[in-house]
């Protein structure tokens, strides 16, 4: 018996990734108790919005939680991988900057993982299905079967590796994205994720400039851009931390 069997129903969340959909094609013939729910960012690639389309026309039920992510920069501040004490709100009281800087995770999860989950409590979903895998973080926070955010967890792909995901995705015939051809980092190994916002101006390791400027010359100008205004506020305490060293 699985975790759908005892909950009668279950909310898969869907990112039009690789693993959630591997997990699509996976529990195929659980679709009539399923719920995909997707997180739309209004920053997707299009080859990525492409693979949603298409999984949103073959399941029963697809339901989009719509945010966006580009008027949150703005508001509140371009998301980066390293951010500077100036232009943190205490940095900006004192007139050290006048742009705001936030870490990424604080907008991933104002635009991805905070919707998803009060729209699982809203909907009252008792079960919630990820495409988590233990090779994709160092340590997970949240383990399969855990109940403490107000659902139980079921993570069908836990144990596999990413070859195995990609495998299983020829095997079933399903569209896999040509941004995991792409060569990225530093050992110019193939992409194993793909990217949530296309123009998020963090998550430096993606290497996405590249793939961008050969794929999408109009998103690599606006995410360039993006990187630029990050770039000015990091580069004076990068440029002192040198000098310190």
């Amino acid at each position: 018996m699985t975790p759908l069997d005892r909950h009668g129903r279950g909310a898969l969340h869907f990112s039009g990734g690789k693993d959630s959909l591997a997990l699509v094609y996976l529990l195929r013939p659980h679709w009539d108790r399923l719920a995909l729910y997707h997180v739309d960012t209004g920053d997707l690639l299009p080859e990525v919005r492409e693979i949603v389309d298409r999984v949103e026309a073959m399941v029963p039920d697809f339901r989009r939680i719509e945010t966006d992510a580009k008027a949150w920069t703005e508001a509140v501040g371009l998301p980066s991988d390293l951010v500077p004490t100036t232009s943190t709100p205490m940095g900006l009281a004192i007139g050290a900057s006048r742009r705001r800087i936030v870490d990424r995770f604080e907008c991933c999860a104002a635009n991805l993982m905070v919707p998803m989950h009060q729209r699982m409590i809203e909907d009252g979903v008792s079960l919630v299905i990820r495409g988590t895998k233990r090779a994709d973080l160092a340590r997970l926070p949240h383990e399969g079967g855990e109940t403490s955010l107000g659902y139980e967890l079921w993570l069908p792909l836990l144990e596999w590796s990413h070859d195995q995901v990609f495998e299983f995705l020829r095997e079933v015939g399903a569209p896999i994205c040509r941004i995991y051809e792409h060569r990225a980092g530093p050992e110019r190994s193939r992409r194993v994720n793909a990217p949530e916002c296309a123009t998020c101006p963090a998550w430096w390791s993606e290497g996405r400039a590249a793939y961008l400027r050969k794929h999408h010359p109009d998103l690599h100008g606006a995410y360039r851009a993006r990187l630029a205004a990050v770039a000015a506020e990091v580069t004076p305490h990068w440029n002192a931390l040198q000098g310190e060293l």
